[in-house]
């Protein structure tokens, strides 16, 4: 069980949790992908060390299977852990729209043309870092592709843990975020630049941003004021449910 520090008593731990998960929320920075600049030295060494501590506090993440050995442990971070965390800093993600742009260039009327008239470029521009959070899929029958069997059901669980985890402890550092599917950045060819493995999925490109950094416009998420409370997604089985058949009893 959890201990609260010394300096604060048991109903102060939870208060603060409670307002951690409570507070956290949807913001994207959104800004001109032609405008990508890097960020002030001082606020890129706050927003370095607040990721670092972040992703150490969601490396705890709970997990109930090993990765598979064969597919994931060959050489690179070997953890046994399901998931892997890809970092791009400022420099790396205004090198990245550069990238991007020049395919969107050379190929019109193309995925990577497309793209770069999505939002997601925007948010590029716009965020101070972005983590790559993948998955990491045991292979299908006889090296196949990855089914959705129990233990693949088990890794995605774990990754999905591993990135609130990650934005908690950003939020309780300051940070904003957004967690997205990625758009483009889901693409074969885009792992290949970041140098993350084509047997690795992704679970989420989160974006993490100071409170100070500058944007074009700002978007909060369009489904946190609509889920309802518990009474709509929580149900409790009540033990007469589970009385035995009198056929069986």
């Amino acid at each position: 069980m959890s201990q609260p520090p010394l300096n604060q008593t048991r109903a102060d731990f939870v208060a603060a949790v409670d307002h951690v998960i409570r507070e956290r929320k949807t913001l994207k920075v959104l800004r001109d992908p032609g405008d990508c600049a890097d960020l002030p030295f001082e606020v890129a060494a706050q927003l370095r060390a607040a990721v670092r501590e972040s992703l150490e506090v969601a490396g705890w993440a709970p997990f109930h299977k090993p990765a598979h050995k064969e597919t994931h442990l060959q050489g690179g971070p070997a953890s046994i852990v399901p998931w892997r965390f890809y970092v791009l800093e400022k420099p790396a993600l205004c090198a990245l729209l550069k990238r991007l742009r020049a395919q969107a260039l050379a190929n019109p009327d193309s995925k990577w043309s497309r793209a770069w008239e999505t939002k997601i470029t925007r948010v590029i521009a716009g965020t101070g870092a972005l983590v790559m959070t993948t998955w990491l899929p045991d292979p299908g029958p006889d090296g196949g592709a990855p089914v959705l069997n129990e233990n693949n059901q088990e890794h995605i669980a774990a990754a999905s843990a591993a990135i609130q985890n990650l934005m908690l402890a950003a939020e309780a550092r300051g940070l904003q975020t957004y967690w997205s599917t990625g758009g483009i950045l889901n693409d074969g060819e885009v792992f290949d630049w970041l140098g993350i493995p084509r047997a690795q999925k992704l679970a989420g490109a989160v974006f993490l941003a100071p409170t100070e950094l500058p944007g074009d416009a700002f978007e909060g998420g369009s489904w946190r004021d609509k889920r309802g409370g518990p009474a709509e997604w929580s149900i409790w089985v009540d033990a007469d449910r589970l009385a035995a058949p009198d056929v069986l009893a």
